[in-house]
């Protein structure tokens, strides 16, 4: 047997009976959650063009047992929706006799409950408000029946309130009109209900379904609609009628089976396929997996178009549903036809040099949303339109949403630092890209480290020293003593380096006498010399400009922050022996692998970041990036 799915209107609840199980805890809804439903069910009710025709609850999973002529429905999840369904129906009756539509819930360890609903008894005050209480014939006052007579009574308060805005006469009205309105009737009140019947274990469920709060999700709810057997999947009539009457039922039901084991096939090979780790990062923006414990899940949204602002759980599985509606006959297969084709793109864009690296970017600055857009853009556009609009997104992206005119190589640090990293993480996406003999760009490596900063490449002043952290300071000293003394035996007959290096050796930092103004002295004192040799190159020394930037982690940044081009170079390539992600033209960067084919290779000094690394780093920044440094129309890249 096939589990089934379907949606109930609170009207179709009339005359069921309900068994609460032993594993399940007592009643607990407190003033919050019963606030938070009626508040939501009176904004639905009032607004006159409700973006659906039904609100609908949280899903209630049940078990039929019993005799199949009168069910009872063991209730695995949703015993708190049900429970204050039955207090506000009982509250209800006991305002207007007519209004007569109840269930029955029956208490494994609490039997005295099943009587408590109808022991409600109402009283009015001098000030003509109503107050619930408990019949006297009804005695077990214990802390299940408080819960519940509470809930009652906030719920009862919450129609009479002090500023009269709401009231009993539209509780017995309009309230319970909307909320009794059966399927076919608009603003009804519906309920997911998901009946199991594939011989599972309710209790194994039950556990599932509350473990870490986990709670029935999309998938397993919109898996429910293609395997139910409720489920449509029509055949061509006139391939059907080639068949004799005897054997039409047969056929149908043959393909029925044949297209639920493809769907079941699929979705695990599509699961797997979003366990993929790369894959994964790039269609996903941040690389977050707790939020999908399904991840076939993230695909739906995808096709339902959910935005990442929407707030409703269960936004993506009612958008299937409404998609399923508007199918000819409710065809689950088309349905599922357009989940395969949304794997299929995804994938085709995965292994493309081309869509990986730009799309990948798009998605990573942008998230969900931007993906969805792409999606719905492929199927309207050519191969050069779809390619063209993806540059002019970038572009558009890259020039401050389109307000910037200019080139992005007249960024500096201090103005435009969003933007000028969103240009390093580009170039180095690019340059995978340009690249044949490199691997696609590693966005699983890029997203699992949640902070990227702008790293100043030639040494900065000593203005960003934290002048109360003496830490701070000997940390600085101790790699400038060891990255100085290694220098000086590459360059033993400097005179200058030998004299800083006894002054880096002299200072006693854990002296209480030692200020912030011994240090900064000798900070300068180094900034200052390779900044002498850089000058001897003629060099400009504008800080916060492009070609003194590269693109590192956070926690790397901070760890070399402030330190000499030479110390900096040996700290990133420790991290990068040790595997911290360090991208590919930072690295390029550091190891000094932008120079041109010169004979006297000046330039592979590694002692400072000279006016040659500047210029020649500038170069590969403008050719790599050549169709989107000035914002305009562009044509369709190569392929």
């Amino acid at each position: 047997m096939i589990n089934q799915l379907c949606r109930l209107a609170i009207a179709d609840l009339r005359g069921k009976h309900f068994h609460i199980p032993h594993y399940q805890r007592g009643y607990r809804w407190g003033a919050k959650q019963n606030r938070q439903l009626l508040d939501d069910l009176t904004r639905f009710f009032d607004n006159p063009n409700p973006k659906s025709a039904f609100y609908c609850l949280q899903p209630i999973t049940v078990k039929p047992i019993g005799s199949t002529a009168d069910p009872c429905y063991e209730v695995i999840d949703g015993q708190q929706r049900l429970t204050t369904l039955r207090i506000i129906l009982a509250l209800e009756q006991l305002m207007d006799e007519d209004n007569d539509l109840t269930f029955s819930i029956h208490y494994e360890t609490r039997s005295w409950l099943d009587d408590i609903f109808d022991s409600m008894v109402k009283s009015r005050d001098e000030n003509k408000r109503y107050h619930i209480d408990l019949s006297e014939n009804f005695t077990h006052r214990d802390i299940d029946s408080w819960h519940i007579l509470e809930a009652a009574r906030q719920i009862i308060n919450w129609f009479q309130p002090k500023d009269g805005k709401r009231s009993i006469s539209n509780f017995k009205g309009s309230f319970y009109e909307y909320l009794t309105n059966d399927k076919s009737q608009d603003k009804s009140v519906q309920v997911i209900w998901y009946e199991l019947r594939d011989g599972s274990d309710p209790y194994e469920t039950f556990k599932r379904l509350n473990d870490k709060s986990i709670r029935l999700n999309n998938a397993e709810l919109i898996r429910a609609m293609f395997l139910s057997e409720s489920s449509s999947f029509p055949c061509d009539p006139k391939w059907i009628a080639s068949f004799g009457e005897d054997f039409q039922n047969l056929v149908e039901s043959n393909e029925r089976e044949r297209k639920q084991s493809r769907i079941i096939e699929m979705w695990d090979i599509i699961e797997s396929h979003l366990r993929n780790a790369r894959f994964w990062a790039f269609i996903n923006d941040d690389n977050c997996t707790s939020q999908y414990s399904c991840r076939i899940e993230y695909l739906f949204d995808l096709i339902s178009q959910k935005d990442e602002s929407q707030k409703d759980p269960l936004y993506t599985y009612l958008k299937f549903d409404s998609m399923l509606s508007e199918e000819a006959n409710n065809d689950c297969w088309k349905l599922w036809l357009k989940v395969e084709t949304c794997i299929s793109l995804l994938k085709s864009w995965f292994e493309d040099r081309y869509y990986y690296h730009k799309i990948g970017f798009l998605i990573a600055e942008q998230g969900r949303r931007v993906l969805v857009e792409l999606l719905s853009l492929s199927e309207t556009l050519d191969k050069r339109e779809f390619k063209k609009r993806i540059n002019e997104k970038i572009i558009t992206l890259i020039h401050d949403g389109g307000m910037s005119q200019g080139s992005i190589l007249d960024y500096k640090y201090d103005e435009n630092p969003t933007h000028l990293k969103r240009v390093f993480f580009l170039y180095n996406i690019e340059s995978h890209r340009q690249q044949e003999n490199l691997e696609f760009f590693p966005f699983e490596l890029y997203k699992n480290q949640r902070s990227w900063t702008l790293e100043h490449i030639h040494a900065q002043n000593s203005d960003r020293i934290d002048q109360s952290n003496k830490m701070k300071w000997k940390e600085w000293l101790e790699e400038k003593r060891k990255t100085h003394a290694n220098l000086a035996k590459r360059l033993p007959a400097d005179e200058r380096l030998n004299c800083l290096n006894t002054t880096l050796s002299e200072q006693q930092i854990d002296n209480k006498n030692y200020t912030f103004n011994d240090f900064k002295r000798v900070f300068d004192m180094v900034v200052d010399y390779f900044q002498e040799l850089s000058q001897k190159e003629n060099a400009h020394t504008a800080e916060h400009d492009i070609s003194n930037l590269a693109l590192l982690s956070g926690s790397t940044n901070s760890a070399i922050s402030n330190s000499v081009f030479e110390v900096k170079r040996q700290m990133i390539l420790k991290a990068d022996a040790n595997g911290v992600y360090i991208p590919y033209c930072t690295r390029k960067v550091f190891l000094k692998y932008y120079h041109p084919d010169d004979g006297d290779l000046s330039v592979q000094q590694n002692y400072y970041w000279g006016n040659i690394d500047r210029k020649n780093y500038l170069e590969d920044i403008k050719t790599v990036l050549n169709e989107y440094i000035v914002a305009k129309k562009t044509e369709v890249g190569n392929e």
